[in-house]
């Protein structure tokens, strides 16, 4: 009997990628390993606003408990994927770090539309956290250790690529769901994540030889500190780019449902097909803006991104229907693409390799730290302004337009 495909990707999976040769099979299996958590997510931050505002919180509590999992992210994707790049298991450095937590999502995603009371819905949700924080930054990690340098904008590409497809399909299938009820589109989530998972545990085998091992090293920081010192102050630099940024980011993820249905007037099942166009935009830019990277330099191609993104920011404050805001979201992903897909490459260039999963970690725990102060300083704003959704456009504006301004001050190699 011949053997399946995702038989074969394995196999191709167990030696490290040829430099000078884009290998198409790694990224799209490593893509398909992350499907289903790119599809819970957007279902998360669409509906559970939604729910929180349904159980009678105000905006600034509603921004407080949409930044949990970013309180949580900034510790355990740190230690995670620092610990990742110490130890060896059986079934290699990052697999136990996805695949051991990857069930308790599976299981407890479903029960959170469920809920009868706030006091069920918020342990429920900060379980959840838990389980994706511990697998973010061992997953992403496999980045630095599967690709040659020149090649992790081409793969970051086509792994946001699939990613892409996972976001759309959930923003999708979700709108469509909700009309069956509240509960189902969590629950389409949970075996989107359930199959993907699957695929993911089959076809990726690690090897030792991927990425260099450091058994006595120590933590984030610490590790940090290991690097040459003309490193660390570009190293630094860079992740204040990546603090205001991905600020400017959050709070257009974290806000934009409650934005539609507040300033707009649009109903529930509508508000994920219009947040859809967004994804679909990012989906459509993902592997031009990896090849974009490849030739021009990451730095170059995230500053242009940057710049978008600071443009349709701006342009969102005089949004009042919906057609303005389709427009609006269009070229918004396209900026987001050129951003996030050589923003993993940037940071292995700048800070070097042998530390994927500390600087893996080190991101989420800035990035997190980003979800947290912009959210919350926009719902704050919005609770003291009566509902002026303008303040959500123009704190993002001033965000963007700071880390754009410190990208300058990058040197990449």
């Amino acid at each position: 009997m011949s053997s399946s495909p995702v038989a074969s990707w394995g196999r191709a999976l167990t030696r490290p990628a040829v430099a000078g040769r884009y290998p198409w099979k790694y990224g799209l299996v490593l893509g398909l390993g992350f499907f289903g958590i790119s599809a819970i997510g957007p279902i998360y931050n669409t509906y559970v606003p939604l729910l929180l505002s349904d159980f009678g919180l105000s905006a600034t509590l509603v921004g407080f408990v949409m930044t949990w999992d970013n309180w949580l992210n900034l510790v355990l994707p740190a230690a995670a994927g620092a610990l990742s790049d110490r130890t060896w298991t059986r079934w290699g450095r990052r697999k136990p770090w996805i695949l051991i937590p990857a069930p308790f999502i599976i299981l407890l995603y479903p029960f959170i539309a469920l809920a009868p009371t706030l006091a069920v819905l918020l342990p429920l949700l900060l379980l959840v956290n838990i389980a994706i924080s511990t697998v973010r930054a061992p997953g992403l990690a496999l980045l630095g250790d599967m690709f040659a340098p020149q090649e992790r904008s081409k793969a970051s590409g086509i792994i946001n690529l699939v990613g892409g497809l996972g976001i759309v399909t959930a923003l999708v299938v979700s709108g469509f769901a909700y009309r069956i009820g509240p509960a189902t589109p969590f629950v389409v989530g949970s075996l989107v994540m359930l199959g993907s998972m699957l695929i993911f545990g089959f076809a990726v085998h690690e090897r030792k030889e991927w990425g260099e091992r450091h058994d006595r090293m120590p933590l984030s920081m610490a590790a940090l500190r290991r690097a040459r010192r003309g490193r660390i102050a570009n190293v630094l630099l860079l992740f204040l780019v990546i603090l205001f940024s991905f600020s400017a980011f959050n709070i257009l993820e974290t806000w934009i449902s409650s934005y539609a249905r507040a300033a707009l007037g649009l109903d529930e099942a509508r508000i994920p097909l219009v947040v859809a166009v967004f994804a679909i935009s990012l989906l459509i830019g993902a592997v031009p803006s990896g090849f974009f990277g490849a030739r021009v330099g990451q730095k170059r191609a995230i500053a242009l991104g940057m710049l978008l993104m600071l443009i349709v920011l701006a342009s969102g404050i005089f949004v009042n229907a919906t057609m303005p805001l389709l427009l609006v979201l269009i070229p918004a992903g396209l900026g987001w693409a050129l951003v996030i897909i050589n923003l993993f490459p940037l940071i292995y260039a700048v800070g070097g390799d042998g530390l994927a999963g500390t600087f893996t970690g080190l991101y989420y725990t800035v990035t997190s730290a980003a979800a947290i102060a912009g959210p919350q300083l926009v719902g704050f704003l919005l609770d003291a302004t009566g509902q002026d959704w303008r303040v959500m456009w123009a704190t993002a504006s001033v965000s963007m337009l700071v880390g754009f301004v410190l990208l300058f001050g990058v040197r990449q190699k």
